[in-house]
C-alpha cells in the first residue's frame, strides 16, 4: 500500500502512534495527556503530539516496553486553507483510509511557508483564492523548487471556472476540485497520490443498495429534513430516531446498513448507543457521527469506539449521498 519508502525514525508521535506502543486506546492516552502523565504539545493544526524522548521516559518509568511498530511511513498531508470545514473534511476522509496519516493545516501566508519547510508534506489542498495566498503563485513558486518540485498539489476553490483550472494545472497542479468538496473526488486524490489500493468495500457496503436502510439519528429537523431530501432519490429506506433510545429500538427491528448520528443526543452517554449499533450482528452499520463543532478529543474517542468518519453537520449536508455511496 506504500511509495516503498524506508520508515523515518519518528521525533513525535500522535496520540494513536502511542496508543500502538502503549497497547491501549487512544481515548486512554488522551486521558493520560489530560492528567498531565504524558507531556504533550498541540500542533497549529490540533493535534497532540508526544515527544519521543517523554515517551521513552515514560515508557522506562511505567515499566512499558518502548516497542515502535515498523511499517509503512505515515503519510503527510497540508490542508492550506482558512475554512474549518475543509479542513475537517480532509481529515475525516483520510482516517477513514487504512494507511497512516498526519493532517496539518495552514489558514495564512505565514503558514503555509512554515509548514512547508518544516512538516515537508508529501501531498497539499491548496486553496486559490484565501485573504493573504495567491495560490497560484504559491503552486509556481513550489514547483519551481528542487526541494518541493515532487510535491503532489491539488487546487480546491469556490470559484470554478475553466479558465482558473487550465492556469492551476498549467502551474502544476495534479487537479482542481470545486468547493462545497466532495468526499469521493478527496479520497480518490489521496489514494492516487500516496499509490495506495483501494480498500475492499465493508460488509454493510455490499448490501445491495436496494434492501439497504439508513438510520438517521438526530434531534434537528432542519439537518433531519435536508438528508431526506438527499436520499430521497437514492434506493435505500430511511429510518429516523430522535433519541438513542428510541434508534436502538429501530435498529433491533430493521436493522440499517448505515447510521448517521447526532454526537448531541441528550441520552447518547447512558444508552452506549455506537457500542450496541456495532454489537450482535452480522453486518455492523457503517456510522457516520455528525456535530456541529467536533472536538478533537470528540473524534478521536467516537473513531475508536468504531465510527467511520465525525463530521461537522455543515461537511455532511450536500454530501450525504457520496458518504455512503448510494
Amino acid at each position: 500500500m506504500s511509495r516503498g519508502r524506508t520508515p523515518p525514525v519518528k521525533d513525535t508521535y500522535s496520540t494513536h502512534d502511542v496508543a500502538k506502543i502503549c497497547c491501549v486506546t487512544p481515548t486512554t492516552v488522551i486521558r493520560w495527556i489530560e492528567d498531565g502523565l504524558i507531556p504533550a504539545f498541540k500542533t497549529v493544526g490540533g493535534h497532540r503530539r508526544v515527544r519521543r524522548e517523554d515517551l521513552e521516559k515514560v515508557c522506562s518509568e511505567r515499566g512499558i516496553p518502548f516497542n515502535v511498530q515498523t511499517g509503512d511511513e505515515t503519510g503527510r498531508i497540508l490542508v492550506v486553507d482558512d475554512e474549518p470545514v475543509v479542513l475537517d473534511l480532509v481529515r475525516d476522509v483520510v482516517n477513514d483510509i487504512t494507511h497512516s496519516f498526519e493532517v496539518e493545516v495552514a489558514r495564512d501566508a505565514f503558514d503555509a511557508g512554515r509548514l512547508v519547510a518544516l512538516f515537508k508534506p508529501q501531498l497539499i489542498f491548496l486553496d486559490l483564492m484565501m485573504p493573504g495566498v495567491d495560490g497560484f503563485e504559491v503552486c509556481s513558486r513550489l514547483k519551481r523548487d528542487s526541494a518541493t518540485a515532487h510535491t503532489e498539489i491539488v487546487a480546491i476553490t469556490g470559484y470554478y471556472t475553466e479558465a482558473n483550472t487550465e492556469r492551476i494545472l498549467g502551474a502544476g497542479a495534479v487537479a482542481c476540485l470545486r468547493k462545497p468538496l466532495d468526499v469521493t473526488d478527496v479520497r480518490r486524490r489521496v489514494i492516487e497520490s500516496f499509490r495506495l489500493r483501494e480498500e475492499p468495500p465493508s460488509r454493510a457496503e455490499e448490501a445491495s443498495p436496494e434492501n439497504a436502510k439508513v438510520l438517521l439519528i438526530t434531534q434537528n429537523a432542519d439537518f433531519r429534513a435536508k438528508v431526506q431530501d438527499e436520499l430521497s432519490e437514492a434506493t435505500v429506506k430511511v429510518l429516523t430516531a430522535q433519541t438513542a433510545e428510541d434508534a436502538l429500538l429501530v435498529a433491533q427491528a430493521a436493522p440499517p446498513a448505515y447510521v448517521i448520528m447526532s454526537l448531541s443526543l441528550p441520552d447518547l452517554g447512558e444508552t452506549d448507543l455506537i457500542a450496541k449499533l456495532l454489537k450482535g450482528t452480522s453486518r455492523p452499520p457503517t456510522i457516520i457521527a455528525v456535530h456541529d463543532d467536533p472536538s478533537e478529543a470528540m473524534r478521536e474517542a467516537v473513531q475508536a469506539a468504531g465510527v467511520r468518519m465525525c463530521l461537522p453537520t455543515k461537511a455532511v449536508t450536500g454530501n450525504i449521498r457520496g458518504l455512503l455511496g448510494v
